[in-house]
């Protein structure tokens, strides 16, 4: 069964390769570094994705310029980069990569974790991002700041008032670290619905889910995105890169 749908979605890929479609590919990532956790992607990894982007003359766009763009202007071959949680491997992994192609990404971290630790679902200790880190990544000009909320929570389970304290206390502590208030946000574990969707709006220029493929519509309120993690291989990236995650 595993390998037969192997086979059927090596030739959707290449059906919707053929007639690529307009758009944008928001590419979701987590952990850039050597555990075993299956979110993280490895470093040589994501290093040799990176390449592939820059060598294949991939248009790599700040989250943010979604909120200006002409939904009339046709996107060919453009990708926005993202993390989820804020590890500390995103600034000692990923942060020098994105550097050196001069590539920008988002990062949407938890406020209440900054330079603290967390464990992971196999045990792996991760650190998250230190003010400091943040401040240097930010001052690059390429890495833009997003709200995951301050406690990551799941907001279909907390009151309208709770939710606009998780998102005021989150913006808060990035305006005074960082001297801007963030306007894009990511829903902890892509989860949400038609309430907290409504309160969002009002904090929130701009928040990206979980759901998969190429972002064609531009509700920037449910942006889709696409996870990279250790199940995606080289050959799938360089599909999903062009038409999104099947």
């Amino acid at each position: 069964m595993i390998f037969l749908k192997k086979i059927i979605k090596f030739f959707l890929y290449q059906i919707f390769s053929i007639f690529p479609s307009n758009g944008v590919v928001i590419l979701m990532y987590h952990s850039i570094g050597e555990n075993n956790e299956f979110f993280t992607v490895k470093r040589a990894l994501f290093e040799e994705q990176v390449e592939y982007l820059k060598q294949n003359h991939f248009n790599v766009i700040r989250l943010d310029s979604l909120l200006k763009i002409d939904k009339s202007q046709r996107l060919r071959k453009t990708v926005a980069i993202t993390f989820d949680d804020g590890y500390e491997d995103n600034y000692t992994n990923a942060f020098p990569i994105l550097k050196k192609n001069n590539f920008p990404a988002t990062i949407f971290v938890s406020t209440a974790f900054i330079g603290k630790n967390m464990v992971a679902r196999k045990g792996t200790d991760l650190s998250i991002l230190s003010e400091g880190e943040m401040k240097e990544m930010h001052k690059s000009g390429l890495i833009e700041f997003g709200s995951h909320c301050h406690n990551h929570p799941k907001l279909t389970s907390l009151k309208n008032e709770e939710i606009e304290n998780e998102f005021v206390v989150s913006q808060k502590i990035i305006q005074d670290l960082l001297g801007y208030v963030p306007k894009s946000f990511a829903y902890p574990k892509g989860n949400f619905d038609e309430r907290v969707d409504r309160v969002t709006s009002k904090f929130f220029d701009m928040a990206v889910t979980v759901k998969k493929g190429k972002e064609n519509k531009f509700d920037l309120l449910n942006l889709k995105r696409n996870s990279i993690d250790s199940a995606v291989s080289m050959s799938e990236f360089k599909n999903i890169v062009k038409v999104g995650k099947i």
